[in-house]
């Protein structure tokens, strides 16, 4: 069917529906999946050291000794087993949290739509970092909120911008409905938020009573540095979103939500009316890997993988790059943030890219506000090593090509203007 087809039921969609985007990541996956395509776009997991004999006999042993239960329905709010499993989880980061605490999610992105369907309603306002993760930006587009955005730097969200804008908001009588951070490992900027500032944050949320929604997917995968307690390690009253897709797989789709017990019963109800119940399969399916395998000893071999790519995109960026770009360096999780003079748009320049082989996500598609032009998320989870070096150095290929074009068209206009 074509997707140019004329659209008879254009009349009857509801306003939202105009606010529902696609993911520019998942836009991407066709032409990154080709093979001679390096793909530095996506922030694929590298699941090729799971051993599939291990998730088979875990798949056996379950469905040996509960079988029945397995493909039935479930508890709304998840499985008591997989529950037991994220308080340990949650402890090993510092995080106290009784089972009655957590919801199972479809992932967290799930997570995401249900605070956003549960807090707000058209015309709300969010503040986001600036950039902020696409996948939140969607979920919560859905719902129509008016974003506010708060710029970020290598110590995270700047909290001096922060304070202006609650301070902004409330002179005219607003107040946001949330605060969204990524605090560990920054999707889209790889960037950590400082325990200084951390606190600041929290001092902020009690002053002005705003809520705070952590979304922490890659906590667990620092590479450098010392730990950071998370935020709702720090105050029991914050939105927390976890995920096995870093730490497992993706694949199994299972997250959760920690939240105060009022805030809880009202996101049960919307994930009832959602999907009435998450996978009753991989919930015990995830159980039980965890409890015959000894996780930490794969997430070190997984954190081992992260920190060597990512000194190899470093290297080739400091190699190949021309001195007008500068990037962050992660400590830990997946992408580097890179940016470019501000006369190069990173969302025309993809196509010379692609052409050339390589691809990356545009930075426009990390802000609410339509910036970040000229910026580039940089993945180095998934590319095997060789790649990434050969992948960087294609990309500085296109990249000092837009910066001669621009100048030799400049010139060009100077020279006529005299």
């Amino acid at each position: 069917m074509s997707q140019y087809q004329f659209d008879k039921w254009v009349d009857l969609y509801a306003d939202r529906a105009s606010e529902l985007k696609s993911s520019a990541v998942r836009d991407l996956l066709s032409v990154t999946s080709r093979p001679d395509v390096i793909s530095l776009a996506g922030g694929l997991p590298y699941t090729k050291g799971l051993r599939e004999e291990k998730i088979v006999a875990a798949a056996k042993e379950m469905m040996r000794l509960e079988g029945n239960a397995a493909l039935q329905y479930g508890p709304s709010e998840g499985h008591i087993g997989l529950k037991k499993l994220i308080v340990d989880i949650m402890a090993a980061e510092g995080v106290v949290v009784d089972q009655g605490e957590i919801i199972i999610t479809d992932g967290s992105q799930q997570g995401l739509d249900l605070v956003a369907k549960v807090f707000v309603d058209p015309g709300d306002t969010i503040i986001v970092e600036a950039p902020s993760y696409v996948g939140a930006l969607n979920a919560f587009s859905g719902y129509q909120p008016n974003f506010e955005s708060v710029p970020l730097d290598r110590h995270g969200i700047i909290v001096e911008e922060l304070e202006k804008k609650l301070k902004s908001l409330a002179k005219k009588g607003r107040r946001a409905k949330y605060l969204y951070l990524v605090p560990n490992f920054h999707n889209p900027a790889g960037v950590t938020l400082s325990m200084a500032r951390r606190k600041k944050i929290l001092k902020l949320a009690q002053d002005y009573e705003l809520l705070i929604v952590e979304d922490n997917p890659y906590g667990r995968l620092r590479f450098e540095g010392k730990p950071i307690p998370s935020l709702r390690a720090m105050d029991e009253n914050i939105i927390y979103l976890g995920t096995f897709s870093k730490i497992f797989s993706p694949g199994v789709r299972l997250g959760w939500l920690i939240a105060p017990t009022p805030i809880l019963e009202k996101v049960i109800f919307g994930k009832q009316s959602a999907n009435l119940c998450t996978s009753s399969f991989t919930q015990r399916l995830v159980e039980y890997f965890f409890n015959t395998n000894d996780i930490n000893k794969y997430l070190d071999k997984l954190v081992s993988r992260y920190r060597s790519r990512c000194e190899i995109m470093l290297k080739s960026l400091e190699e190949y790059f021309p001195k007008e770009a500068s990037w962050t360096k992660p400590q830990g999780g997946f992408f580097v943030w890179a940016k470019l003079p501000e006369f190069i748009d990173t969302t025309e320049m993809l196509a010379e890219a692609i052409s050339k082989k390589v691809a990356y996500v545009p930075g426009r598609a990390f802000y609410a506000d339509g910036k970040g032009q000229n910026f580039m998320r940089l993945a180095f989870c998934y590319p095997e090593e060789e790649e990434i070096g050969e992948g960087i150095k294609r990309l500085a290929g296109v990249v000092k090509n837009q910066i001669s074009l621009y100048h030799s068209v400049a010139d060009r206009l100077n020279k006529k203007s005299k």
